[in-house]
């Protein structure tokens, strides 16, 4: 199993959201009994969760660009991919990683590494 950095910050983000949203639930019932406290760290621990949730659905339709345009040409290299889905190439590399990973895209290495071209996998 592969754990790519965008996953990591899904990760923290629901944990950390989830586990603000106990913390506050629980002290404004049993600890100061403050709600002034505890209501509102609530409800930022669930903004930070739909957040992290709405991070994933964009990497997703990064993802469906990409694959998208390799769709319709095949074997192209990561510059070209970054150019015509405007893109930046930190991004689209970091789509190509996940989608290598997951069998949706096959990668064919040139000669120098920066040759390498992308197409949909069989």
């Amino acid at each position: 199993m592969t754990i790519y950095s965008d996953d990591l910050v899904r990760a923290s983000g629901h944990i950390v959201g989830l586990g603000a949203s106990v913390l506050a639930a629980y002290d404004a019932v049993a600890g100061s009994g403050s709600a002034s406290f505890g209501l509102p760290l609530a409800c930022r621990g669930v903004t930070l969760v739909y957040t992290a949730g709405s991070f994933q659905d964009h990497l997703r339709r990064r993802d469906t660009r990409i694959v998208a345009y390799l769709a319709n040409s095949p074997g192209t290299p990561l510059p070209e991919i970054s150019a015509a889905t405007g893109l930046s190439k930190e991004r689209v590399a970091s789509s190509l990683q996940r989608l290598v990973a997951d069998s949706t895209v096959a990668s064919e290495a040139g000669p120098p590494p920066a040759a390498r071209s992308y197409r949909l996998a069989l």
